[in-house]
């Protein structure tokens, strides 16, 4: 008995002491960080940007409108508008009738809900003024700082607040008449065009890149519905529209350069929580010893000009290889290869789930379907 106990004594020791030496062996190759890549260089360069007054950038005074929301509750900007179930169900229930159907549904609406649809104009003509503020700004440009999870915009109240901006150009509020204002929207239609157009043109964040594309596709589907009229020729009425949506090289650039500072900016902020005085040991040890910033930045650097670079897929299939450290046959190969830096490339794989490139073509390709739909009907 005690022969086993000792022998059971002895095995546990050399399982303590391998643990201990490979403790200390992670800890001296992670003792020391990279510098950075040619690739991240590369990236930060596609990010730079000219500097703009503060008060001409759409992106800070839409921000202003809805406020933000993150898991840094005191940071946290509360909005200056807000609706009730009421109003959003009555914007809700415009769209359903007036996008991508014809005239007479949408004026059966317009006219069965005319006094609602004034009610909710006039209890925000203050907040109306306000979009056709934001319309006006010459320029969209986010802030680096402004690119993380914590710093979110509530963009569902800025959709809400264009859906009642919408109603107050097809109706008026001055008059009884109950019929859609088809000059009044087509005016609306080429300034919110235009803005929006300029958003998806400038964004460098996927995220607000995707809420142009949907501003985009509330214009051209009310704008369906109106080209099945007399009018037509809508289409050439709205100087946005007379060019193709195609993203450039340098939209695909500016954008997931803006994803690669996301990112960054991540990895920063959870070494900068370890700080305080509630992480526990381990968290900081765990952060300080196996997490590099810089290396994970050349990591997603590498990722980021690869998908730049990349032709678009034909296909479904990601076209984008995972690196040797995501994904190996040889599980002592993958740990051997996750030596440094380990969390750092953990939290890269996950980039490598989803093509971006593809979904963002995608979405442009939906985009110019529906614009060459309005300029079918016109040429009809």
């Amino acid at each position: 008995m005690m022969q086993v106990l000792k022998g059971l004594g002895v095995f546990v020791g050399l399982i303590c002491s391998l643990m201990v030496f490979t403790v200390v062996c992670l800890v001296a190759i992670n003792a020391t960080d990279r510098t950075k890549s040619p690739n991240t260089l590369l990236v930060e360069n596609w990010l730079k940007q000219q500097p703009i007054d503060p008060s001409e950038n759409g992106y800070e005074y839409a921000i202003t409108l809805v406020g933000t929301i993150g898991d840094d509750k005191t940071n946290n900007k509360k909005p200056l508008i807000s609706f009730s179930e009421q109003e959003i169900e009555l914007t809700d229930n415009f769209k359903t009738a007036c996008y991508q159907t014809d005239l007479i549904i949408c004026s059966v609406f317009i006219s069965d809900n005319s006094d609602n649809i004034r009610d909710v104009i006039g209890a925000h003509k203050a907040n109306i003024q306000q979009y056709n503020t934001l319309l006006d700004m010459p320029y969209w440009q986010e802030e680096p700082q402004s690119l993380t999870p914590n710093n979110q915009a509530q963009w569902g109240l800025l959709f809400k607040l264009r859906d009642v901006r919408q109603l107050a150009a097809i109706i008026s509020v001055d008059t009884s008449d109950n019929k859609l204002d088809q000059q009044a929207a087509v005016a609306f239609l080429n300034k919110d065009a235009y803005f929006w157009n300029m958003v998806y043109h400038s964004s460098r964040s996927t995220l607000n890149h995707m809420i142009a594309v949907n501003m985009i596709k509330y214009q051209l589907n009310l704008a369906s519905t109106l080209a099945k009229t007399t009018d037509a020729a809508i289409v050439t009425k709205v100087t946005a529209w007379q060019t193709s949506f195609e993203l450039t090289d340098s939209d695909f650039e500016r954008i997931f350069s803006g994803e690669w500072l996301f990112a960054h900016n991540v990895t920063e902020q959870m070494l900068i929580e370890v700080q305080s005085d509630s992480a526990a040991f381990y968290e900081k040890w765990l952060a300080y010893a196996l997490l590099k910033p810089t290396d994970s930045d050349n990591l997603m650097a590498e990722y980021i000009v690869s998908l730049v670079k990349e032709p678009v897929s034909t296909t479904s299939m990601h076209t984008l290889k995972e690196p040797s450290y995501c994904s190996n046959d040889n599980y002592f190969q993958q740990l051997w290869m996750l030596r440094y830096n380990p969390i750092g490339k953990l939290f890269n794989c996950t980039v490598y789930g989803t093509d971006y490139k593809q979904r963002l073509t995608n979405m442009n390709t939906e985009l110019e379907q529906l614009r060459t739909n309005l300029l079918t009907a016109e040429s009809s």
